[in-house]
Protein backbone atom coordinates (compact mmCIF):
# COMPACT_ATOMS: atom_id res chain seq x y z
CA UNK A 1 0.00 0.00 0.00
CA UNK A 2 1.13 3.49 -0.68
CA UNK A 3 1.37 5.72 1.72
CA UNK A 4 -0.76 9.08 1.88
CA UNK A 5 0.78 12.78 1.68
CA UNK A 6 1.60 13.81 5.18
CA UNK A 7 -1.66 15.42 7.11
CA UNK A 8 -3.76 14.38 4.46
CA UNK A 9 -7.57 13.33 5.01
CA UNK A 10 -8.17 10.53 2.85
CA UNK A 11 -11.56 9.71 1.48
CA UNK A 12 -12.69 5.92 1.60
CA UNK A 13 -13.22 6.31 -2.24
CA UNK A 14 -9.46 7.12 -2.74
CA UNK A 15 -7.93 4.46 -0.09
CA UNK A 16 -9.93 2.30 -2.49
CA UNK A 17 -8.20 3.53 -5.35
CA UNK A 18 -5.05 3.45 -3.07
CA UNK A 19 -5.42 0.19 -2.50
CA UNK A 20 -2.91 -2.75 -4.17
CA UNK A 21 -4.35 -4.99 -7.13
CA UNK A 22 -3.97 -7.67 -4.24
CA UNK A 23 -5.65 -6.22 -1.50
CA UNK A 24 -8.53 -5.57 -3.89
CA UNK A 25 -8.70 -9.08 -5.06
CA UNK A 26 -8.98 -9.96 -1.33
CA UNK A 27 -11.79 -7.69 -0.68
CA UNK A 28 -13.79 -8.60 -3.40
CA UNK A 29 -13.46 -12.21 -2.61
CA UNK A 30 -14.49 -11.44 0.86
CA UNK A 31 -17.53 -9.59 0.10
CA UNK A 32 -18.63 -12.45 -2.66
CA UNK A 33 -18.09 -14.94 0.25
CA UNK A 34 -19.21 -13.25 3.12
CA UNK A 35 -22.43 -10.53 1.93
CA UNK A 36 -24.96 -13.34 1.71
CA UNK A 37 -24.21 -14.40 4.55
CA UNK A 38 -24.47 -10.66 6.74
CA UNK A 39 -27.57 -9.70 4.51
CA UNK A 40 -29.36 -13.32 6.14
CA UNK A 41 -27.86 -11.54 9.44
CA UNK A 42 -29.44 -8.41 9.31
CA UNK A 43 -32.80 -9.88 7.66
CA UNK A 44 -32.63 -12.26 10.30
CA UNK A 45 -32.88 -9.45 13.14
CA UNK A 46 -35.66 -7.63 11.21
CA UNK A 47 -34.04 -4.68 9.29
CA UNK A 48 -34.92 -4.45 5.08
CA UNK A 49 -34.50 -1.56 2.57
CA UNK A 50 -31.87 1.10 2.31
CA UNK A 51 -30.97 1.03 6.24
CA UNK A 52 -29.78 -2.51 5.84
CA UNK A 53 -28.12 -1.89 2.33
CA UNK A 54 -26.15 1.09 3.93
CA UNK A 55 -25.60 -0.86 6.78
CA UNK A 56 -24.00 -3.59 4.84
CA UNK A 57 -21.72 -0.64 2.58
CA UNK A 58 -20.46 0.99 5.95
CA UNK A 59 -19.65 -2.44 7.21
CA UNK A 60 -17.17 -3.10 3.68
CA UNK A 61 -16.46 0.80 4.29
CA UNK A 62 -14.84 -0.25 7.58
CA UNK A 63 -13.39 -3.10 6.60
CA UNK A 64 -11.30 -1.14 3.79
CA UNK A 65 -10.25 1.16 6.50
CA UNK A 66 -9.06 -1.36 8.53
CA UNK A 67 -7.71 -3.41 6.23
CA UNK A 68 -4.56 -4.87 7.81
CA UNK A 69 -6.75 -5.93 11.13
CA UNK A 70 -8.86 -7.65 9.09
CA UNK A 71 -6.05 -9.24 6.54
CA UNK A 72 -4.19 -10.70 9.81
CA UNK A 73 -7.73 -11.41 11.70
CA UNK A 74 -7.96 -15.40 11.89
CA UNK A 75 -11.63 -15.39 10.95
CA UNK A 76 -12.47 -12.20 8.18
CA UNK A 77 -16.26 -13.36 8.19
CA UNK A 78 -16.50 -12.92 12.03
CA UNK A 79 -14.53 -9.80 11.83
CA UNK A 80 -17.01 -8.52 9.58
CA UNK A 81 -19.78 -9.55 11.16
CA UNK A 82 -18.79 -8.08 14.37
CA UNK A 83 -18.38 -4.40 12.15
CA UNK A 84 -21.66 -5.12 11.47
CA UNK A 85 -23.28 -5.38 14.92
CA UNK A 86 -21.04 -2.28 15.52
CA UNK A 87 -22.67 -0.44 12.89
CA UNK A 88 -26.33 -1.75 13.52
CA UNK A 89 -25.57 -1.00 17.13
CA UNK A 90 -24.32 2.93 16.48
CA UNK A 91 -27.21 3.94 14.09
CA UNK A 92 -29.65 2.54 16.48
CA UNK A 93 -28.43 4.76 19.52
CA UNK A 94 -28.45 7.59 17.01
CA UNK A 95 -31.79 7.41 16.13
CA UNK A 96 -32.73 6.55 19.68
CA UNK A 97 -30.61 9.66 20.76
CA UNK A 98 -32.68 11.78 17.96
CA UNK A 99 -36.15 10.73 18.83
CA UNK A 100 -35.57 11.47 22.57
CA UNK A 101 -34.31 14.77 21.39
CA UNK A 102 -37.38 15.53 18.87
CA UNK A 103 -39.58 14.35 21.84
CA UNK A 104 -38.73 16.46 23.90
CA UNK A 105 -38.51 19.63 21.65
CA UNK A 106 -41.82 19.00 20.86
CA UNK A 107 -43.23 18.80 24.43
CA UNK A 108 -40.88 22.11 24.85
CA UNK A 109 -42.88 23.62 22.01
CA UNK A 110 -46.41 22.41 23.10
CA UNK A 111 -45.42 23.61 26.61
CA UNK A 112 -43.20 26.00 26.40
CA UNK A 113 -41.17 24.92 28.43
CA UNK A 114 -37.56 25.81 27.99
CA UNK A 115 -36.41 23.53 30.90
CA UNK A 116 -35.75 20.90 28.46
CA UNK A 117 -32.89 22.33 26.67
CA UNK A 118 -30.44 21.98 29.35
CA UNK A 119 -31.00 18.63 30.05
CA UNK A 120 -30.35 18.19 26.30
CA UNK A 121 -26.58 18.72 26.88
CA UNK A 122 -24.67 16.12 29.49
CA UNK A 123 -21.91 18.94 30.23
CA UNK A 124 -25.19 21.53 32.02
CA UNK A 125 -26.81 18.19 32.83
CA UNK A 126 -24.46 16.47 35.22
CA UNK A 127 -22.65 19.78 36.25
CA UNK A 128 -22.04 20.01 40.07
CA UNK A 129 -21.99 16.29 40.60
CA UNK A 130 -18.48 15.62 39.85
CA UNK A 131 -15.31 17.87 39.26
CA UNK A 132 -15.05 20.10 35.94
CA UNK A 133 -12.38 17.65 35.13
CA UNK A 134 -13.93 14.72 35.71
CA UNK A 135 -16.98 15.48 34.01
CA UNK A 136 -14.81 16.67 30.89
CA UNK A 137 -12.49 13.65 30.47
CA UNK A 138 -16.08 11.39 30.97
CA UNK A 139 -17.64 13.25 27.82
CA UNK A 140 -14.14 13.23 25.56
CA UNK A 141 -14.47 9.68 26.36
CA UNK A 142 -17.93 8.68 26.05
CA UNK A 143 -19.25 11.09 23.76
CA UNK A 144 -16.43 12.57 21.52
CA UNK A 145 -15.56 8.80 21.06
CA UNK A 146 -11.77 9.63 21.91
CA UNK A 147 -9.37 6.48 22.91
CA UNK A 148 -7.67 6.11 26.03
CA UNK A 149 -4.39 7.00 24.42
CA UNK A 150 -5.46 10.19 22.95
CA UNK A 151 -6.42 11.25 26.18
CA UNK A 152 -3.67 10.06 28.46
CA UNK A 153 -1.11 11.80 25.76
CA UNK A 154 -3.33 15.12 26.33
CA UNK A 155 -3.31 14.74 30.13
CA UNK A 156 0.20 13.72 30.35
CA UNK A 157 0.52 10.37 31.91
CA UNK A 158 0.32 6.85 31.26
CA UNK A 159 -2.87 5.05 29.39
CA UNK A 160 -3.09 2.73 32.68
CA UNK A 161 -3.69 5.29 34.80
CA UNK A 162 -5.92 7.48 32.13
CA UNK A 163 -8.00 4.59 32.37
CA UNK A 164 -8.22 4.17 36.03
CA UNK A 165 -9.21 8.09 35.93
CA UNK A 166 -12.38 7.42 33.54
CA UNK A 167 -13.05 4.47 36.04
CA UNK A 168 -12.88 6.61 38.91
CA UNK A 169 -14.53 9.71 37.04
CA UNK A 170 -17.52 7.55 36.52
CA UNK A 171 -17.77 5.65 39.70
CA UNK A 172 -17.69 9.24 41.30
CA UNK A 173 -20.74 10.22 38.69
CA UNK A 174 -22.58 6.96 39.54
CA UNK A 175 -22.30 7.61 43.14
CA UNK A 176 -23.51 11.43 43.04
CA UNK A 177 -26.33 10.32 40.78
CA UNK A 178 -27.62 7.90 43.18
CA UNK A 179 -27.45 10.27 45.99
CA UNK A 180 -29.37 12.33 44.14
CA UNK A 181 -31.98 10.27 43.03
CA UNK A 182 -31.26 10.70 39.53
CA UNK A 183 -30.55 6.93 38.50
Amino acid sequence: MSIPAEGRNESDGEKLRRLESAEREYLHALCLEHYPALRRYIYHLGFRGEAADDWLQETFLTAIRRIDVLRAHENPGAYLTQILRNVIGHELRRVQYAARIAERLQTEELTGSEGYRDELDPAIQYRGLVSDEELQLLLRYYLEGRSRKELARELGIDIEACGKRIQRAKAHLKAAMERNGLR
